[in-house]
């Protein structure tokens, strides 16, 4: 992971305890990202500071669908 900006340092002092879980959880484990959290607006704030990020992966199969997943 690249240096925090100073932005990114100054959100991360205001952080809820929720906001605080999921990231503590996202260092251990990648999640498949649902419509539910991609639609909280906690959760949404750190994708909006670029603490974490959604990518998409397809399927084992080589289907062209894509899961997106966030880490």
């Amino acid at each position: 992971m690249s240096k925090l900006t100073a932005e990114q340092i100054a959100f991360a002092k205001t952080m809820s305890i929720k906001q605080r879980a999921v990231l503590r959880t996202l260092d251990n484990f990648p999640f498949y990202l649902s419509a539910s959290e991609r639609a909280d607006r906690e959760i949404d704030d750190l994708f909006r500071n670029k603490l974490v990020q959604c990518c998409h992966y397809g399927s084992p199969q080589g289907s062209p669908r894509a899961l997106p997943a966030w880490g």
